[in-house]
Parts: C-alpha cells; sequence; structure tokens
C-alpha cells in the first residue's frame, strides 16, 4: 500500500510538470498578457475559433488525469499513512 502511495505521488509530480509545461505552451501562443484573458480573439476574422486543438485537447486530458490522481492519492494516503 506504502509502495502504491509512493508511485502516485511520482505519478502526481509528472502530471504536474506536463501540465504546466502543456499551459505554458499555449501562452506563447498569445504571447501578450492580455492573451490570458481571451484578449488575442478579437483579432481573428471571425471572432473566436471554435473547439480545441490538439495542444488543447492534450491540455484538458493532463487537467482531468490531475484532478483524478489528486482524489486518489488523498485516499491513498490516508490508507497508506494512518495517524
Amino acid at each position: 500500500m506504502v509502495f502504491l502511495a509512493y508511485l502516485l505521488i511520482l505519478v502526481h509530480v509528472l502530471l504536474s510538470v506536463g501540465l504546466t509545461v502543456s499551459v505554458v505552451f499555449q501562452m506563447s501562443k498569445a504571447s501578450q498578457l492580455g492573451g490570458a484573458f481571451g484578449g488575442g480573439a478579437s483579432h481573428t476574422q471571425f471572432g473566436r475559433k471554435k473547439g480545441l486543438d490538439t495542444l488543447g485537447k492534450i491540455t484538458l486530458g493532463l487537467a482531468i488525469a490531475f484532478l483524478t490522481n489528486s482524489v486518489l492519492l488523498a485516499f491513498m494516503i490516508s490508507r497508506a499513512f494512518p495517524s
């Protein structure tokens, strides 16, 4: 049980690094502070594009995996290291 908790911690660290990198890559597209708040969409011809591109789908998948792993990690740590 303790080994599984440490394994989930390792997965959690890898997911957090991957999620951070994917968000930073998406921010480089806008390359301005206004892009963080959706200001870059006003310069397109037909408004904001619909749907997610490949990097957006990867970021969404990493975010869902991070959230799921957070819940599993909290459960496993409470079972592996009772106080």
